[in-house]
């Protein structure tokens, strides 16, 4: 695959084998199965960004332990089960600070809530997204800014008739000693 995939398989790799576990072990802290494992330390594929909390989560790592320096164009992301694309547009390893670029399609959006660590501020830079946060939804316009807590689960979910582009600027507050 790619050099960004196979830096984060390895990173991956290395964790996990200082924590001393089998790839099924760490499959079943992180909710992910065993092929899947052994697929991303390949370096066969890249995790999404909501896997790749849910492994940092499980490892007891940061995110950004497990991202590698990210070149000039970009780090494409798979697709998000809600249909849209994630592109980590600067930040990387061990980096306080992680800047995305989500592109998603009318319709479309996070299937299932998420959360993670850290604060997080979203620029909607075309469209009209809904982000909701427990029972409250928030809808920002292009031109428009929000600041939450991504420690309560959300999702973003596009309202428009155009693809919405939203750019996200999160933080890692999570630190490796938190386990």
């Amino acid at each position: 695959m790619t050099g960004p995939a196979i830096q984060v398989g390895a990173a991956v790799r290395a964790v996990r084998t200082r924590h001393g576990w089998s790839m099924r072990e760490l499959a079943r802290r992180a909710g992910v199965s065993q092929p899947f494992i052994t697929k991303l330390e390949r370096g066969d594929m890249l995790p999404s960004v909501a896997t790749l909390y849910d492994l940092a989560h499980a490892l007891g790592v940061s995110p950004s332990t497990l991202l590698p320096d990210v070149p000039g164009a970009g780090i494409e992301m798979p697709d998000a089960p809600g249909g849209y694309t994630t592109r980590l547009l600067a930040g990387g390893a061990d980096r306080a600070l992680h800047v995305y670029e989500l592109l998603i399609p009318p319709g479309n959006g996070d299937a299932e809530p998420f959360q993670h660590p850290g604060e997080e501020v979203a620029v909607v830079l075309a469209g009209v997204v809904l982000c909701t946060q427990e029972d409250t939804d928030t809808e920002v316009g292009a031109g428009g800014s929000l600041t939450l807590d991504p420690g309560i689960p959300h999702r973003w979910r596009n309202k428009g008739d155009v693809t919405a582009r939203v750019l996200l600027v999160c933080d890692d507050l999570h630190r490796d000693d938190e386990h």
